[in-house]
């Protein structure tokens, strides 16, 4: 039998049984390019129109023909993130991270034509071949939560789960018990976390009267996104630049899901607290494509198109659960499931883009973009196509969101100081709403041959996290707040 047990809302966390789910789908197409240079970081991530900045590749690869020398280019950055987690009416819980990384490195070669030993100014005047890689989304993230809980339990959850299936089914033989069981469900089974009225009707077994004394969790997430990009842009008179890149994805993430309850039990013979965790590491790459036109009609206006494609990522889980049970006697029970391993691919949507600038001379400049994503054409897929159930929910839970960036650059000589803001669109229907912005600002020095930028966003992520759901109960939520300050280097070399 295969299930898909969805344990968390808008995408972030998941928690999964035997199959994958839209949630898998959704949180690999939700990641909005707000920049790998702390150029494009301090103007908001607006950078397709502006050209002349490498993580353009990531937007308008177009923006590349506007760079009239090679140029080697390097960012280091760091993350500090505090998630608040709020368990219904209890008190909050802060978990603090603090990460390093490498968010970009690019290598950009220019061939320029020439004319009596000037650029020419007909024709194609120039054209850029650029070799890059660049993180392109970030999993890591903790949310813990604490409360007490009377009114419900996980094992309602367990028991509403596997109602209609026969006991027999859950029952451990001897290979279960002696090398891993083959599902959660059997675990909650033999330790008595829940039982059984009647062939097929389960219900749980924790003291009804006095209720759950206490419920803890603790969802940790690593990991991340990258592309190694191969592109090239031409650029045809200063009046148009053309751009077309081919990315090679890579996906990382791992997840951490621990989730403890204590019994108000008064009762002999009763479980006193169980502590369940969840174990998931998914790995894989994927390719999509990109394309970019830039329009300049005169020297202060650019208005820019980019069409990205479909990505197709292909993914491997690995994945195991563990239960730990104390009863009121003393007694313990220490059980883990047989690691299970799962391979399938998830498509994520096509990106369409418009950018648009318009400069000030040397004086400065301010940029614009939207950006339209339709979440309701993202697809899981295998060869013996399990997932239509899936796929369904996904056309009936997600919607088309636009995400809209904004930056604002002044010049004064060699020095440069920005600023601008991101707003990400909600993919979901219906429900709780999600909320994220990013709020940003920088500073740069640009010789001749080199330059140096830095820039800081502070990013505003509010969601929520349901660690169970039960159609018998009403299900428990933790609101979570997540703002994540970013620092950025980005030094670069020209040649």
């Amino acid at each position: 039998m295969k299930k898909t047990i969805i344990i968390a809302i808008f995408g972030l966390l998941i928690t999964k049984a035997n199959a994958q789910s839209d949630v898998d789908a959704l949180r690999y197409s939700n990641t909005p390019t707000l920049g790998t240079t702390a150029r494009s970081i301090g103007l908001g991530g607006a950078t397709g129109a502006v050209g002349a900045d490498v993580s353009a590749v990531m937007v308008n690869p177009a923006g590349l023909a506007q760079f009239k020398t090679g140029q080697f280019s390097i960012s280091l950055g760091t993350q500090t993130a505090r998630n608040e987690g709020l368990y219904e009416n209890g008190e909050s819980k802060n978990f603090y991270l603090f990460r390093g990384d490498v968010p970009n490195v690019s290598l950009l070669f220019t061939n320029r034509k020439m004319q009596r030993g000037n650029p020419s100014k007909v024709g194609w005047v120039n054209s850029n071949f650029m070799l890059s890689y660049n993180r392109t989304a970030n999993f890591n993230r903790t949310v813990s939560f604490e409360n007490n809980n009377p009114t419900n339990s996980m094992t309602d959850y367990v028991a509403d789960y596997v109602r209609g299936v026969d006991a027999a089914a859950l029952d451990a033989n001897d290979e279960q018990l002696s090398q891993g069981f083959y599902y959660f469900d059997n675990m909650f089974w033999y330790t008595y976390l829940i039982d059984s009225a009647s062939n097929g009707d389960y219900y749980s077994t924790y003291d009804k009267v006095n209720g759950i004394a206490s419920q803890k969790g603790n969802v940790a997430t690593r990991g991340g996104m990258g592309q190694f990009n191969i592109a090239y842009a031409a650029n045809y008179e200063h009046k148009v630049y053309f751009g077309a890149s081919l990315n090679v994805h890579t996906v990382n993430y791992t997840e951490t899901n621990r989730f403890t309850e204590v019994n108000d039990a008064q009762m002999i013979g009763g479980w006193d607290n169980f502590d369940f965790t969840r174990n998931l590491e998914t790995s894989g790459y994927g390719f999509s494509g990109r394309l970019g036109v830039v329009f300049r009609p005169n020297n202060n206006i650019r208005i820019g198109g980019t069409l990205e494609t479909p990505s197709q990522l292909i993914l491997t889980d690995n994945y195991s659960d563990e239960l730990f049970v104390t009863r009121d006697d003393g007694t313990t029970d220490d059980l883990t499931t047989i690691d299970k391993e799962f391979s399938y691919d998830v498509i994520t949507p096509a990106r369409y883009g418009l950018q648009g600038a318009y400069l000030f001379g040397k004086k400065g400049l301010i940029t614009a973009e939207i950006e339209s994503i339709d979440y309701s054409t993202m697809n899981l897929s295998t060869n013996n196509n399990e997932f239509e159930d899936a796929n369904y929910s996904i056309a009936d839970k997600y919607k088309p969101a636009t995400n809209v960036k904004v930056g604002a650059e002044y010049v004064m000589d060699s020095f440069r100081l920005r600023g601008g803001f991101a707003s990400i669109g909600n993919p979901l229907v219906e429900g709780t709403a999600q909320s994220r912005s990013v709020l940003s600002g920088g500073f740069g020095v640009q010789e001749k041959g080199w330059a140096f930028d830095f820039a800081l966003a502070k990013e505003f992520t509010s969601d929520q996290y349901v660690p169970y759901q039960s159609a018998r109960v009403t299900s428990p939520a933790v609101n979570s707040n997540l703002v994540n300050i970013r620092l950025m280097l980005t030094i670069s070399s020209k040649f």
